[in-house]
């Protein structure tokens, strides 16, 4: 009998191990492969064997590859799912926020609508205050008070208007005109005296505008320049009837006839500007003379004794909204003194030993605008020359009374007579009026 044959089939098996390992590409590999003779088996095994592992790699790098792209758009999704639900919570928040403010907004703007209308009940009652008491101040002017006989301070009754008695003067050199009636004061015999600044000359006439003397204001032996520096700005006159007269460098005693009884000079000053002018006034009560005048920066007042010591500088450290110009000045019956402030459009009072005390007044139609002449009369009563408001107002430490003349061009200085008249100096028409109650 032949030998048994070693040649092993072994195409079955392996077709079997291929295709349970191996993808499509591969099984179509091997099957191709399956008719190719083979000398002794084992270097196709082989072959086959290493392609089989080839393609498993392949297929598991591939698998890989597969899985981390997968991987990384999970990741992608997630990362964006991450923040589209922190940008949903930021929405939340802001529209949280948002509503909590438009709800502060409403109880704030109807908190506003509460206190304007609470403000404006407020208006109303005031308003209805302020005609009831114009109401009963009206009734107190017009109210008719009883005048003392045989009183030679004949004051007439409260709130009866105010007539114009007597008006004189005019644009001119010659008697009885004027070309700057910038001052006046009346005396206890009722002679009245008006610095007549541009003749450079005091005139002293009646109350009822009777022209009665004259004398100039330059005294001898003044040059051409002290003449022209010696033009009066204001007069005052004192117990003894002796007349005050302030110039931008000295001021003057002179006796009521006009005669020269004592000079006291001042520091120099420019009056190109309209700060640069002085008033005068002396106290009854402490028989001091008082000179307003303006420093380069702030105003003050000069006060001195009438032997011409000089007793200090009264506001000079007083400071207002403004520079204070003084124009005007007076005293009260107590000695406190009384200056117009053309800038600031009030009242400054100081007590009789300079401590300054308070103001009245502010700018506007109702109250001052550039305040120029001032006195006070018997009862207390302060007449103030409006300029601004082209008036003249007579009141009590802020508190408004009556008009004593209203429609004037120029309202400059005025002075209360003993007998309860005001006159009144007009810088534009220059002339003087004689105001009266009837």
């Amino acid at each position: 009998m032949p030998p048994p044959s070693r040649h092993v089939d072994h195409s079955s098996s392996l077709k079997g191990l291929d295709l349970a390992v191996i993808g499509q590409e591969d099984r179509d590999l091997v099957i191709g492969r399956e008719d190719q003779p083979c000398t002794d088996g084992t270097d196709d095994i082989t072959t086959q064997y290493r392609q089989v592992q080839s393609a498993v790699r392949t297929t598991r790098e591939k698998s890989k590859q597969k899985v981390k792209i997968q991987l990384e758009m999970k990741q992608g999704v997630d990362a964006m799912m991450k923040e589209v639900e922190m940008q949903k919570a930021k929405n939340e928040k802001a529209e949280k926020i948002l509503i909590e403010q438009t709800t502060e907004m409403k109880k704030k703007m109807q908190k506003l609508q509460e206190t304007n209308m609470s403000m404006e009940t407020a208006m109303e009652q005031l308003q209805e205050t302020n005609k009831n008491m114009e109401a009963r101040i009206e009734a107190l002017l017009t109210a008719k008070q009883p005048v003392k006989s045989g009183s030679q301070q004949k004051y007439p009754r409260v709130g009866q208007p105010w007539v114009e008695k007597v008006s004189f003067g005019g644009y001119g050199s010659g008697r009885g005109e004027f070309r700057g009636p910038c001052g006046v004061a009346v005396s206890q015999d009722n002679e009245v005296y008006i610095a007549d600044r541009g003749n450079s000359r005091i005139q002293v006439f009646t109350m009822d505008g009777v022209y009665i003397r004259e004398f100039t204001t330059g005294l001898p032996g003044d040059t051409d320049e002290k003449l022209l520096r010696s033009t009066p700005w204001d007069v005052a006159v004192d117990r003894n009837n002796n007349l005050w007269v302030v110039s931008k460098h000295r001021v003057v005693q002179y006796s009521k006839e006009g005669t020269r009884l004592a000079t006291k000079d001042l520091p120099f000053i420019d009056d190109a500007d309209i700060r640069w002018f002085r008033g005068i006034t002396v106290s009854m009560a402490t028989e001091q003379v008082i000179v307003t005048e303006y420093d380069g920066q702030n105003g003050q007042l000069r006060v001195f004794n009438q032997d011409g010591y000089q007793v200090g500088i009264y506001g000079a450290g007083h400071r207002a909204p403004k520079p204070w110009w003084p124009r005007y000045v007076t005293v009260d019956g107590e000695g406190n003194i009384l200056v117009t402030d053309s800038n600031n459009h009030c009242v400054h009072v100081w007590d009789r030993k300079g401590n300054f005390k308070f103001k009245f007044g502010s700018e506007g139609s109702d109250q001052l605008k550039n305040p120029e002449g001032i006195c006070v009369d018997g009862k207390g009563n302060i007449i103030v020359a409006d300029k601004g408001n082209h008036c003249v107002k007579k009141g009590s430490y802020g508190r408004f009374l009556s008009y004593i003349v209203r429609g004037m061009k120029d309202p400059q200085a005025v002075a209360m007579s003993p007998g309860g008249d005001v006159v009144v100096t007009d810088d534009k028409t220059k002339t003087v009026s004689v105001w009266t109650q009837g």
